[in-house]
């Protein structure tokens, strides 16, 4: 095995690249600004002096055999960003910061947590990561930057199912992690509300050191395309296991291959699920009796909260618009017949037309109904 052992390396070339790399305890290691390295091997690191922040570490093997990577001591080794342009798999052991940039495009990151010193991948950057079907991390990334939100590029053997859920500050300083897992948490249907639970893998959710998150995010998970799951009737769900295993329903939107929980996750959030409920209909009330005895005293349109992506219309009997809603959703039955800026007492007796658009399951749906208005 090729030892570096000299006391004071300084990495000033623009590319560099080697096939096994090995910097040995006390030797002081540090990457200039503008570094960019490649290897198709290994990089096994034992010192504690050693700081690649300024670095751009490109992993570039050809082949199938999995290439190793090993960060030798407790402490977390700084990488200014590392690309995977390889063939190959490059294993992860010890804990790697990385702190710009992360790049995937072709070749897996296995996060390996059996070894005797197991991987762990922080990412500190802000830029939104991007991974695919044939480039991600295989095992669990933590995210240490708060944003709006992040991308988990995860997936496992079986394919590509990336996350999206927003850091808050708090949580970033300890870090949330996510991977894939084919454990199910004991999520079971329930009658009237899960119909079906996609049952080939689940999100698994680490937060930093106490296990408890801050923030109540909603989170966005991805099938990727890979399954006809949600084809027929029947809506799209975001299941939740906590820390005690009680499993929560977070409801569910559907964008693209993305179905994002309507309900932010809780702070003891452990495992996350998709699900398919029974269809909800969305209907909307004939009446509006504006005369403050809170019974239907404004528009309402039940099964609408599952579909916040929706837009409704009120029009007179000649189909002139007489007011309109962005992401119309159902308010309690106020003491004043009021809603969403709107007077409901003001309109005349008569019949009046309710347009709702609304989009299920990436389609859009529209209902047209009449309704009256008396006082």
């Amino acid at each position: 095995m090729k030892r570096i052992n000299l006391f004071v390396v300084m990495l000033m070339s623009p590319f560099m690249g080697l096939a096994q790399m090995v910097i040995s305890a006390g030797t002081d290691v540090v990457a200039a600004t503008g570094t960019t390295m490649a290897t198709t091997s290994r990089i096994e690191n034992q010192s504690l002096k050693t700081d690649f922040t300024n670095l751009k570490l490109i992993l570039a093997a050809t082949g199938t055999a999995a290439q190793g990577l090993v960060n030798g001591t407790l402490r977390p080794l700084p990488v200014g960003g590392i690309t995977i342009n390889s063939n190959a798999t490059f294993a992860l052991a010890g804990e790697w910061l990385v702190k710009n940039e992360l790049i995937f495009t072709k070749g897996k990151l296995f996060v390996d947590k059996t070894p005797a010193i197991p991987g762990k991948l922080g990412y500190q950057g802000t830029t939104p990561l991007v991974g695919n079907d044939d480039s991600y991390v295989n095992g669990r990334i933590f995210m240490l930057s708060a944003g709006n939100p992040h991308i988990f590029p995860i997936g496992n053997n079986t394919g590509f199912y990336p996350a999206a859920l927003k850091i808050d500050d708090a949580d970033a300083a300890a870090g949330v992690g996510m991977e894939i897992v084919t454990t199910n948490p004991g999520f079971a249907p329930v009658t009237g509300s899960i119909k079906e639970i996609f049952t080939d893998h689940f999100w698994e959710l680490t937060a930093g050191t106490s296990g408890t998150l801050n923030s109540s995010n909603p989170i966005s998970l991805s099938s990727n395309g890979t399954s006809n799951f949600f084809t027929g009737d029947g809506d799209a769900l975001v299941l939740e296991s906590n820390s005690t295993g009680v499993q929560t329903n977070l409801g569910g939107i559907v964008n693209n291959t993305f179905y994002s929980s309507t309900q932010g996750v809780s702070s003891k959030a452990k495992t996350f699920g998709l699900a398919k409920s029974d269809k909800i209909s969305v209907i909307v009330h004939k009446l509006i009796t504006p005369d403050n005895d809170e019974k239907n005293d404004v528009l309402f349109i039940d099964g609408i909260d599952s579909f916040p992506e929706n837009e409704v219309y009120l029009l007179d009997r000649w189909g002139k618009e007489i007011r309109s809603w962005e992401s119309f959703q159902n308010y309690p039955q106020p003491a004043i017949s009021t809603q969403a800026n709107f007077d409901f007492s003001k309109l005349e007796i008569g019949n009046y037309i309710c347009v709702v658009k609304f989009v299920r399951n990436g389609k859009e749906e529209t209902i047209n109904q009449m309704i009256a208005v008396l006082k």
